[in-house]
């Protein structure tokens, strides 16, 4: 009796712990998933998703040169940290809520772990697509393995020229009888066909059939961007000299100098939403026919720069410091015609630390206008960075609260600091430095005039980029003109005031928490004003939730707000084919700049200040990330929000489930239901470290 009351016990318990870690949603492994089906070497997917680990390389390519090597200034850059993010461990977290919401799994996660966890999605750790199964190297985000395996899909046409150039020059090969470039490309061309004809898609066809014909995709599938990548099963290193010298296969490539290249993750769509009602069967997905600029924006930073004058056939001379007779570039009269002219500049120097390897610029008779691309890959985020160098011990910032709320180990918050590479805190800190060196060059404040009499100010702000001022990913990101009056050295009057003890613009019309550990803003003056077309930055709208302006990203179907400023040149009449169109009100808006200002690239600024001041302060700040944004990332975690409803007449949720706001209760976010906390309190703690707290770009005083 006894022992058939125990076994009842046991099985009663079994059934508890049963129900307790059962899901209210029905999973579905990602292979089988149409919604996130999307060209390129799959996982699990042979030799091709076999990535080795960066400390294989850094040993040959690092501890030489620290301004120069390829290990130590990869180390310190956000790709390296694209698996430490803590701000992408936050917007994770809430995206596979919105997904279950949305479709009834959170598989739409699929797509960020693509390029955060390249290696551990090649090795089929996305499912589940928690980044629970995440381990060792796949931290180190995306490092050198993985690009220097990848191959141009598009190898016909850039072979021949047809797709950027024909021009030797162009590519800086060396064009005389003994070249190595010509032969060396043409080997790598036959290995791409043999790599293209294998490759197979989640549908079932292979690159060459039917999807491929004679080396050509779809007619409308121009770009494998959205994190679409094609790994090379040979496991020869792909780069860009001829006449390099490894004791590893080498295959020499344009692909990896070519513009193309960063197409591959700076083009970011929703797959989800662009192939729900397809029917992979039949061979008819949206993802698998088309380019992914042509659906359901998140990012567009290539789409930007193809449609600006850089990204013509040649490219065009800079602007400012990236003017010809001051930035150096190969390319035929210093023009900028790539993403790695600006953020993988030259320098005089060896890839790796043997006798053997070539030193660029001075030896190499192959291509003699081009040093080592340095592998810093610098954008706008300095906090991110500064921040995680600042959990090292003997870091020169450390500080025991970011070590605390950030180290506790993947059983809270997925993050693990334990795998892969060890932080490098100096590394990490001089990307932070370059950041913010190229946030000053990035812009600039030209052709100013105060007339004193009327009190009218004008000037330009002058995009020097080759994307649209500000870019990258755009949650809770800004860059905005600050404008001070002074009349006898008394500040009279201001535009677009920052409440630092707040932490963010005064004058939003944002609804706050009236938390006690950070006060609300304080009222605008009768001598403030909040000017909104001077606040640059990219809102998106969602039909799903029926927000005007919503931070679920996961979630947009289109945007409202986009007014951030042009590059040089930028191609207006083609921009809606990109989704690059400027928006006001959640309306295309092309005019919002003038033909003038999408050929020189810049905002002609006119505004109405005080009249007869003694002084005009202007600024140009920048922002990572807003104190709005985090709060939305706390609250959705936290589940205090109210943005994900169920429908009033049927009490579901799109999926037809009855999911809100799960991820304080359901077992898939065991490790990630303490993310809104977390970045809660560090932001809190580091609100004002550089670029968390707005970063002056260029300031002009008149």
């Amino acid at each position: 009796m006894r022992r058939m009351c125990c076994l009842l016990l046991t099985a009663v318990l079994m059934l508890m712990v049963c129900h307790f870690n059962a899901f209210a949603w029905s999973p579905v492994p990602i292979k089988e998933d149409p919604l996130v089906y999307m060209p390129g070497t799959q996982p699990l997917d042979g030799q091709r998703s076999i990535i080795e680990s960066p400390n294989r390389c850094t040993n040959c390519h690092g501890n030489y040169d620290q301004e120069i090597e390829p290990a130590y200034n990869w180390q310190g850059s956000m790709m390296a940290q694209a698996a430490r993010d803590f701000l992408f461990y936050s917007c994770m977290t809430v995206s596979a809520q919105d997904s279950i919401w949305a479709v009834g799994t959170p598989n739409a996660l699929d797509i960020c772990e693509r390029c955060h966890f390249p290696k551990g999605w090649l090795e089929g750790r996305s499912d589940p697509p928690n980044a629970s199964a995440m381990q060792g190297a796949d931290f180190d985000g995306i490092h050198c393995d993985v690009c220097h395996s990848m191959y141009d899909p598009f190898f016909e046409t850039t072979f021949t020229g047809e797709r950027e150039s024909d021009d030797p020059l162009y590519w800086d090969e060396a064009n005389n009888s003994g070249t190595l470039s010509q032969p060396a490309a043409t080997e790598t061309y036959y290995e791409d066909a043999r790599q293209a004809a294998e490759s197979s898609f989640f549908t079932g066809g292979t690159f060459s059939e039917p999807y491929f014909i004679d080396n050509l995709p779809p007619e409308d599938y121009t770009e494998n961007a959205s994190g679409q990548f094609f790994v090379d099963d040979r496991r020869a290193k792909r780069a860009s000299f001829a006449d390099a010298d490894a004791r590893h296969d080498i295959d020499y490539s344009r692909y990896h100098k070519s513009k193309y290249f960063c197409s591959t993750c700076h083009d970011v769509s929703n797959p989800v939403l662009a192939n729900i009602g397809d029917d992979p069967a039949a061979g008819n997905l949206t993802t698998e026919l088309n380019s992914a600029f042509s659906y359901y924006h998140v990012e567009r930073t290539f789409s930007e720069f193809m449609l600006s004058a850089y990204g013509k056939q040649g490219g065009s001379a800079g602007i400012g410091y990236f003017a010809p007779d001051v930035f150096s570039t190969s390319h035929p009269d210093n023009a900028i015609a790539s993403c790695q002219d600006c953020h993988m500049a030259d320098k005089e120097g060896q890839a790796a630390r043997q006798r053997s390897a070539v030193l660029h610029t001075q030896e190499s008779a192959e291509h003699p206008e081009t040093g080592l691309p340095v592998h810093d890959m610098s954008g706008g985020n300095a906090w991110v960075s500064t921040v995680l160098a600042s959990t090292v011990p003997g870091a020169v910032n450390f500080d025991e609260e970011n070590r605390r709320l950030l180290g506790r180990g993947a059983q809270v918050l997925t993050l693990d600091f334990d795998q892969g590479l060890a932080l490098n805190p100096q590394s990490l800190l001089a990307t932070a430095d370059r950041a913010m060196k190229q946030l000053h060059v990035a812009a600039d404040l030209r052709d100013s005039d105060y007339d004193r009499e009327t009190g009218l100010l004008t000037f330009k702000i002058q995009n020097q980029t080759g994307h649209k001022l500000i870019t990258g990913f755009p949650e809770g990101r800004r860059m905005y003109v600050n404008i001070k009056a002074y009349d006898s050295g008394d500040l009279v009057y201001e535009v677009n005031p920052y409440d630092y003890q707040a932490g963010t613009l005064k004058g939003l019309k944002a609804t706050y928490d009236g938390q006690d550990d950070v006060p609300d803003p304080a009222q605008l003056l009768p001598t403030e004003i909040y000017e909104d077309e001077l606040v640059y930055e990219m809102k998106p709208t969602s039909a799903l939730t029926g927000e005007d302006k919503t931070f679920h990203f996961a979630l947009a179907t289109g945007r409202y707000k986009d007014n951030r400023i042009p590059p040089k040149g930028f191609d207006i009449d083609n921009a809606a084919t990109r989704i690059c169109v400027p928006v006001k009100g959640g309306a295309d808006k092309p005019d919002l700049f003038s033909a003038e200002e999408y050929a020189g690239g810049y905002d002609q600024v006119a505004i109405q200040v005080p009249a007869h001041a003694d002084n005009i302060v202007i600024t140009l700040y920048y922002q990572t990330t807003s104190r709005e944004y985090i709060e939305f990332l706390r609250d959705e975690i936290n589940g205090n929000a109210a943005t994900l409803t169920l429908d009033p007449s049927t009490g579901l949720n799109p999926a037809g489930g009855t999911e809100t706001y799960i991820i304080q209760s359901d077992p898939f976010f065991t490790q990630l239901k303490a993310w809104g906390d977390t970045l809660w309190q560090l932001w809190l703690h580091n609100m004002n470290v550089t670029t968390a707290a707005p970063y002056p770009m260029v300031q002009l005083s008149l």
